[in-house]
């Protein structure tokens, strides 16, 4: 049976809570972490590990903790997809693609972020391989066949790769040296596994207890949404319902009240301190100011980075161009496009909030009441005594709301504008506000 394209992503929604469970240790970096998702081959005119290198310092300053680097392996020629093939329809896991450079610049790429203090991700592709894989001949027992002997796959659509086989302990020992390989001799600092529910649990788990033997701190991300895998293999889960709510909210098939109702609901589904991965844009969907407007995507961005967890940028979405990066050809970002400055500055502002204000990254989140709940989306942070109240605007026109916020009404707030980009200092004796169109206010108080 096909994947629909949220099944792919795992989007599982299990019938008990697991707020009262907790979720695994994961690294103390990453609780606070902003993360950049890099696709070599258009992040640069010449695509290179060695451009990518150049550009380091700007994202360290930018407030980039975290860079993962999508897959660098070296391609599969049969039946790839476009000229040039996908990152994930993988040839040979221990060779790096030309295209992109070599080893010796790989380590000199992960030895540079260290030096910036900055963590490298690798993209680990364990549920399939390209067709033409340097071992379908040697292993062909290594890969999934259908009754009739031919390889398979379990999403008719990649037809440029075949699925790997886990009843094989071969195969498995093959891919679990393989992420041990890149661990230990270059000394990355985590692994973005691709399609993780695809692969069973049970290898996760094991590859965990390996990894953590050299590095206690080794980070684990999940190309899915179970909540049961915080509890065994993964320290960041895709937050691909919040996703798909946001753009339901944009064309009007949901209301700003569906969203804060998710809010609540997920974080009674997931175990505590589980860190979702949240975004509004990646490799697997089209550019935010296209999906979600060039003048109207800001409240959706200030949630992500108003909310708890990891935030993603990808690969220039800092730009604002709308233009689609395709996988599978030279397509190079347009790092001056119109609009740029003033979109890298929003999202720098946003950034800076969030490092600046550990209850944003930490605080527990509440949803506020407000008179405008299919327009306005409120919702609170607390951390011991400080307080963030995030108010935006989701429509495009002009909204006045009042929120019930009589606990907090003398507090003296600074107030940070997402449209104008200012901070002003606010106290606010009633919470009677007048919201801009697609505008929005983020309050922390002093």
């Amino acid at each position: 049976m096909p994947i629909t394209s949220i099944e792919k992503f795992g989007i599982i929604e299990r019938d008990k809570s697991y707020q009262d469970l907790n979720s695994m240790p994961s690294p103390s970096w990453a609780k606070s972490a902003i993360m950049y998702e890099v696709y070599l081959r258009s992040f640069s005119k010449d695509g290179t590990m060695k451009s990518l290198m150049k550009k380091l310092p700007d994202l360290k300053d930018f407030g980039i903790d975290i860079l993962w680097l999508m897959p660098i392996h070296l391609i599969g020629h049969l039946k790839r997809k476009g000229p040039l093939g996908s990152p994930y329809a993988i040839r040979d896991f221990y060779r790096i693609n030309p295209e992109f450079g070599n080893k010796d610049d790989f380590l000199e790429l992960v030895n540079a972020c260290h030096e910036l203090d900055m963590r490298i991700v690798m993209d680990f592709v364990a549920n399939h391989a390209a067709n033409d894989h340097i071992e379908v001949k040697n292993h062909p027992d290594w890969f999934k066949q259908d009754d009739k002997g031919n390889f398979s796959r379990e999403v008719p659509g990649w037809s440029d790769v075949i699925d790997f086989n886990y009843e094989n302990q071969e195969l498995r020992k093959y891919i679990m040296d393989v992420a041990l390989y890149w661990a230990k001799e270059f000394k990355i600092d985590g692994y973005r596994c691709d399609v993780a529910g695809m692969v069973p649990e049970d290898f996760w788990v094991e590859l965990r207890a390996e990894l953590q033997k050299i590095n206690p701190e080794f980070l684990m991300i999940a190309e899915w949404e179970d909540p049961e895998m915080h509890l065994s293999s993964f320290d960041v889960t895709y937050d691909w319902v919040l996703y798909y709510k946001l753009y339901e909210v944009y064309n009007e098939s949901a209301t700003v009240a569906d969203v804060a109702d998710l809010i609540t609901r997920r974080n009674q589904e997931f175990p505590q301190d589980a860190l979702r991965l949240r975004f509004l844009e990646n490799h697997d969907q089209a550019r935010a100011t296209y999906k979600f407007g060039a003048k109207s995507y800001r409240p959706y961005a200030a949630i992500i980075f108003a909310l708890d967890g990891i935030p993603l940028l990808y690969n220039g979405q800092e730009t604002g161009d709308p233009k689609h990066l395709t996988l599978f050809d030279k397509n190079p970002i347009n790092w001056k496009v119109k609009g740029a400055n003033e979109t890298r500055k929003f999202y720098n502002s946003l950034i800076t909030l969030r490092k600046e204000n550990e209850v944003l990254t930490a605080g527990d989140t509440e949803i506020l009441e407000n008179d405008q709940p299919d327009h306005i989306l409120s919702f609170s942070r607390t951390l011991d005594n400080k307080k963030a109240v995030v108010v935006l605007n989701l429509k495009d026109f002009d909204i006045a709301v009042s929120l019930n916020l009589e606990a907090v009404k003398n507090k003296n707030w600074n107030a940070f504008d997402i449209q104008t980009l200012s901070t002003e200092q606010a106290q606010p004796n009633k919470w009677d506000l007048v919201m801009a169109p697609f505008g929005g206010k983020i309050f922390i108080s002093e």
